[in-house]
């Protein structure tokens, strides 16, 4: 799978050549997991494809769209499947460790800061209102804090639940049964919306409008404008 952009309005999806150079070393990159700090401005992780860079990528930034990346940490040897800007901090949740890791210097270095012992966290999600408030969805359920991950409290049971914070007082989840369920208070207490994306989102996010996407399998994007009850195919990426 590679990068590939979606333009405002547009039913298909538009490929992204995507570059790295770090070290002496260079090549193609895919398999990105991003989040947008601003226009054309992201923090991401991904993997290699081809060329002469280490096959994990670390944390990197891009100042162009995901066209070029500058190498920040963990180069070769670190695999991050999430990433989130909480205020000054980074947010990140590790392949091969259970812990949630914060980084307060733009992604050069990082610490592990405890996550729900319990269950390993699958996705993560603050709160743009409030970066001291997190949430974590898991294979047991969903856990809320609001002390920046210093403590962890369970708040919801879905099983495998995909997390998104669309706004201050609109946190969705998705669970493996595809429902969208939302909560209104941070987290306290979820209500289904009365919709479903059809099956488990492997990636779940919301757009600046508080739309919501779902990237299910077979390459889909799926979009809703209404909170989640009801949705339809935007592009097919494969």
């Amino acid at each position: 799978m590679g990068t590939f952009r979606v333009p405002a309005g547009a039913t298909k999806a538009e490929p992204v050549e995507s570059t790295m150079s770090a070290d002496g070393k260079s090549g193609p990159v895919n398999d990105l997991i991003t989040q947008f700090s601003g226009p054309g401005a992201a923090f991401g992780s991904g993997h290699s494809r081809g060329g002469t860079l280490p096959q994990n990528l670390g944390v990197m930034r891009t100042e162009d769209g995901g066209k070029t990346w500058q190498s920040l940490s963990g180069l070769g040897e670190i695999d991050y499947h999430d990433v989130e800007v909480a205020g000054d901090m980074l947010v990140a949740l590790r392949v091969d460790q259970a812990d949630v890791q914060v980084s307060r210097d733009g992604g050069k270095t990082f610490e592990a800061q405890a996550a729900p012992a319990v269950a390993r966290a699958l996705d993560l999600a603050i709160n743009p209102g409030d970066a001291q408030q997190w949430v974590v969805g898991t294979e047991q359920g969903t856990f809320v804090s609001t002390n920046a991950g210093d403590s962890w409290r369970q708040r919801d049971t879905t099983f495998g639940a995909r997390v998104t914070w669309a706004a201050p007082d609109k946190l969705y989840s998705a669970g493996l049964d595809g429902k969208v369920r939302l909560s209104a208070d941070g987290g306290r207490s979820f209500e289904e919306v009365g919709g479903t994306i059809g099956t488990g989102p492997k990636d779940f996010a919301s757009g600046p409008n508080g739309e919501l996407y779902a990237y299910v399998a077979g390459g889909k994007i799926r979009r809703s404008t209404d909170g989640g009850k009801t949705w339809t195919d935007l592009v097919t990426l494969l």
